[in-house]
């Protein structure tokens, strides 16, 4: 399950509603571009001006923690899972000094939340916040810091405030995205640890929280985005290959630099049994990595080479045909 908590109208009309006066657009479109580094310097800059933000201190907590999980290997392209020469490598350790600053951004934004709920408790932009934050920590404490139940304890939480949001806004169809999560996370858990959670009262389910999810991506406006790829991710998961590329394919359109999202359609058709289209869907990258077109030359060596033979692969598989 760590890819669907890795894992936010059109794009542009998303990321204008999400950043007000341009505050954190720039970061938005990094981020959604798979450019953690500059988003994460973009965040960091919003913050700076906006200090008191809760919202600032989410995306930049949370583009911390994907940069972090980036650099463990734990998020990209699953299109090369089978090549064990891509998958040979050390992997490195988590950074202390990172997990701090993703705790203190978290947390930071969290007390602000609680502080503007204090004097307005149905006050829906800190509410949805809240949900954001404390969904991003639940990642982290799962994927990084390996504390188990403290995530589920802050994964429990994000569904209560998102639920109550959609309680409060029915209208507002991104306060769904962090519960539907949830429930999709909870109910695709193996049947022994549901069992035990349940024993708490603790349950989900996996088939409502992939609507509410489907909703928000077909529907939503500052979320929207983000729920397009959990979609995607999701749609992999359960096997569901043409969707999934048709999914991954609309991703890569809309945010370009994205290669990871262009390598994962070409993946999902291959899956799919649609080898011809995938090798056009490799070969398309390749050229886009040589060339240097929407920055894909910033794409790793290991990533190249296992592209390069994914692609010989094909075309000698092709040519058997």
């Amino acid at each position: 399950m760590c890819a669907v908590v890795g894992l936010l109208a059109g794009p542009g009309a998303a990321r204008s509603a999400e950043a007000g006066p341009d505050r954190l657009s720039a970061g938005i479109d990094h981020y959604f571009n798979r450019e953690f580094d500059a988003a994460v310097t973009s965040f960091r800059r919003a913050l700076d001006r906006e200090p008191e933000s809760p919202r600032a201190h989410f995306h930049y907590g949370k583009a911390l923690l994907y940069q972090e999980l980036h650099r463990l290997g734990m998020v990209g392209t699953s299109a090369f899972r089978d090549d064990e020469a891509y998958n040979d490598f050390e992997k490195p350790k988590p950074d202390p000094l990172t997990n701090a600053r993703i705790r203190e951004a978290l947390d930071r934004g969290r007390t602000l939340c609680e502080g503007l709920l204090k004097a307005s408790p149905e006050d829906r932009l800190a509410l949805h916040s809240l949900a954001r934050i404390l969904a991003v920590r639940a990642a982290f404490e799962l994927m990084v810091a390996k504390a188990y139940f403290k995530a589920l304890a802050s994964g429990r939480r994000a569904r209560a405030v998102s639920y109550r949001v959609a309680e409060l806004y029915p209208e507002f169809v991104d306060g769904q995205l962090v519960a539907g999560l949830d429930e999709y996370i909870l109910g695709s858990l193996p049947w022994a640890l549901r069992a035990l959670i349940a024993v708490s009262g603790y349950r989900g389910n996996r088939r409502k929280g992939r609507e509410m999810i489907a909703r928000v991506a077909r529907e939503g406006g500052v979320s929207r985005d983000e729920a397009r790829v959990l979609l995607a991710v999701l749609l992999r998961r359960e096997r569901r290959h043409a969707e999934a590329a048709d999914g991954f394919r609309s991703l890569a359109k809309d945010f370009p630099r994205a290669y990871t999202f262009a390598l994962e359609a070409a993946a999902m058709d291959m899956a799919a049994g649609n080898r011809t289209a995938a090798l056009a869907g490799f070969r398309e990258a390749e050229r886009k990595r040589a060339a240097g077109t929407d920055r894909y030359s910033r794409m790793p060596e290991r990533l190249s080479e296992a592209l390069a033979r994914r692609i010989e692969k094909l075309q000698q598989e092709l040519e058997l045909d």
